[in-house]
């Protein structure tokens, strides 16, 4: 979604006015140098294994399907409903809510639109993941989206997001095996902005088709779903990998997550239970997932991938509560704004806490 399918003409505005994005920022350009990784907010190491992300190698340019579909990581339940992210970078911030449910086969039905062109990605034929993203970000502009996923695989069915505050629009999304198929609908005045999306009479529809498209069958995820891959994948367990394809609006993005060493990170949120809560304020024990992308299309970038998350760039490392499988924080460097981590202030969980583990 945004410099990826959902669009994302807003952020190049917030990143330029050194705002934080926590939603996507705007692409970088191609003269710059990067900037050197953002430090791990560690405290202490413990040894572990280090597995390092898998080179990327060099692409065919006459190349229009990759040879082999990447290898998956069996996805499960996650212990959370809810988590709730901040971040703060000069005079501005931002946060960011994740939700999560299940959303039954016939919720899923209702939802999903067919597009009058390519063939949709099939539903699971069972119950779907519906994951939400709530992002109030600086100058007054909000945004809400929700996936419905494969539980089983993370990819992406469809989707829709609403973004207000300026250049406001909406889109229905529906993922299919040639890209992904937008409705979209905006107003027309200022005065038609008030009537809400269903007012809204500036209307198109339209299917993006990358020229170079992964092989048939392969999941093909969203950007929004980082996070929840992370923790659905358990990617907190030693040697833990993942390579999925993520559609982005230039083209698909192969990513490969790849779990490091155990560290012990401080962090300072609440946490709740059906039964119970607690505040951490503490040092608790993460494993650092490194995840990193390159384009499936000889002509797209190889060394700067957009991630098309969170503004990030090139590379993203996530910090994995041991045993919760929690992502509690997240770092990498953002266009114009840096480098920039991303922290847990609320976790809502569906079951008990387990025991803090051993390392």
């Amino acid at each position: 979604m945004g410099r990826h399918p959902v669009g994302l003409a807003h952020r190049a505005q917030l990143v330029a006015a050194a705002a934080l994005a926590v939603a996507c920022l705007a692409a970088a350009g191609a003269s710059r140098q990067p900037e050197p990784p953002p430090p791990t907010p560690t405290l202490t190491s413990v040894p572990s294994p280090i597995v390092a992300p898998p080179p990327a190698g060099e692409a065919d340019a006459a190349r229009t399907v990759v040879p082999e579909a990447p290898a998956l990581a069996p996805f499960g339940p996650v212990i959370w409903s809810e988590l709730h992210y901040s971040a703060h970078k000069l005079i501005f911030g931002a946060s960011t809510t994740l939700r999560v449910e299940t959303l039954p086969a016939a919720r899923l039905a209702a939802v999903l639109r067919r597009p009058p062109k390519a063939r949709p990605v099939p539903p699971p034929g069972g119950d779907a993941v519906a994951l939400s993203a709530t992002t109030t970000l600086p100058f007054g502009r909000d945004e809400w989206v929700t996936l419905w996923l494969d539980p089983a695989t993370g990819a992406a069915l469809g989707g829709e997001k609403t973004v207000t505050g300026g250049s406001s629009y909406h889109k229905l999304l529906r993922f299919t095996d040639g890209g992904l198929y937008t409705w979209r609908s905006a107003p027309s005045s200022a005065l038609e902005e008030k009537l809400g999306p269903e007012g809204w009479t500036l209307r198109k529809q339209y299917l993006a088709h990358p020229t170079v498209s992964p092989p048939e069958g392969t999941p093909v995820t969203d950007a929004y779903a980082l996070l929840y891959i992370a923790s659905a994948a358990r990617l907190d367990r030693k040697d833990g990998s993942l390579q999925i394809v993520m559609l982005a609006d230039d083209g698909y993005v192969e990513l490969a997550f790849a779990s490091g060493g155990l560290s012990r990170v401080r962090v300072g949120f609440d946490e709740s239970w059906p039964a119970g809560s607690r505040h951490r304020d503490g040092d608790v024990l993460v494993r650092s997932v490194r995840v990193t992308g390159h384009g499936l299309d000889a002509t797209q970038p190889q060394d700067d991938v957009d991630l098309g998350f969170l503004g990030m760039r090139g590379a993203l490392t996530i910090f994995v509560e041991l045993g919760s499988g929690i992502p509690v924080a997240f770092s990498g460097r953002a266009e114009h704004v840096g480098n920039l981590t991303v922290r847990l202030d609320r976790a809502v969980l569906s079951d008990p806490p387990p025991p803090d583990p051993e390392p």
